[in-house]
């Protein structure tokens, strides 16, 4: 009977992962044809800022907590994630691609922002609070310039038409609503469940938390994949991980400096950095991330959670 509560709060989280995506995807295009962006701007946005919402509420009760090492853990985690994981399993359904131009002066600014990060990791071996001020400066004016210079970025989008505004409003915030709440239920469940049958409570942290913040993200771009909206899914990804660096660690570095685990060294701040620019570098450079570099991304990412999990 312990069970039974728990893996009805996981399959009700995965019902609601499931069905929030697809709804939020699809008021997300709708909305950004109405006013008139492109659907990768939309992806970069609202979707990004949407789906990170998980990693914010985790990071910042972290940090609050008096566990710094959950929450920068967390945000190196979710950035290799979204890249390996999400990118890897979205290729296999969707190859992604887009014209360089799209991806250039947003993916600078994500290889900056992690290039940033790490100086201050290897240099200083903690975030201090004037560059948490400094990040939550430079979301503040990546923001402007999306919407002020940003309307005609996209990619070829597959036909769809419009919805109207109340019907994309209602899908759009509706979908992201239950997408955050499903997740947030799936966390719980398996957490409850990993309790159940006595699994150890770092083995949880490292595995579910860090993996469940990162469903929304997961959901979002598969049901984007699968409607054919490529521009979407390389938009959250990309918007994703500069929302983490730039508002997560922002904010919570800002609040309270964040010293640096000695355990990422190892692997995970190399890996951080190495994953966000071979992204970047790969649409930039105007390749196709097919199904064969999806399955290498999904094979690194394994071995890096095996790695992770057994050192």
């Amino acid at each position: 009977m312990d069970l039974l509560f728990p893996s009805l709060l996981l399959i009700a989280g995965l019902v609601g992962l499931s069905f929030g995506a697809d709804f939020l995807i699809r008021g997300a295009v709708s909305a950004s044809r109405l006013i008139g962006i492109s659907p990768f701007i939309i992806g970069l946005t609202v979707v990004a800022w949407g789906t990170s919402a998980p990693e914010v509420v985790v990071t910042v009760s972290a940090a609050l907590s008096g566990v710094p090492d959950v929450a920068v853990g967390n945000v190196i985690g979710s950035n290799i994630t979204n890249v390996l994981l999400i990118g890897g399993l979205t290729a296999l359904v969707l190859p992604l691609c887009c014209a360089p131009s799209t991806v250039r002066r947003d993916g600078a600014i994500l290889v900056v922002a992690t290039f940033f990060v790490l100086v201050l990791a290897y240099v200083f071996e903690f975030l201090p609070r004037w560059s948490g001020a400094l990040l939550l400066l430079a979301m503040v004016v990546h923001t402007i310039v999306i919407f002020r210079f940003g309307r005609d970025d996209g990619v070829e989008e597959a036909p769809n038409v419009a919805w109207g505004w109340g019907l994309a409003s209602l899908t759009l915030f509706g979908g992201l609503l239950v997408l955050v709440v499903g997740g947030q239920a799936f966390i719980y469940g398996a957490v409850e469940l990993a309790e159940a049958i006595h699994v150890p409570e770092a083995i949880i942290g490292a595995t579910v938390v860090a993996i469940g913040t990162s469903l929304p993200e997961l959901f979002a771009s598969i049901a984007a994949a699968r409607q054919g909206h490529r521009d979407v899914v390389i938009g959250n990804i990309v918007g994703s991980n500069l929302t983490n660096i730039m508002l997560v660690l922002g904010l919570v570095a800002f609040i309270e400096p964040l010293p640096v685990a000695s355990e990422l060294y190892h692997s995970s701040l190399l890996l951080f950095g190495a994953t966000s620019v071979l992204f970047v570098g790969l649409l930039v450079a105007g390749k196709n991330i097919g199904r064969w570099i999806g399955l290498g991304f999904l094979v690194t990412f394994a071995a890096y959670l095996s790695f992770s999990l057994l050192t």
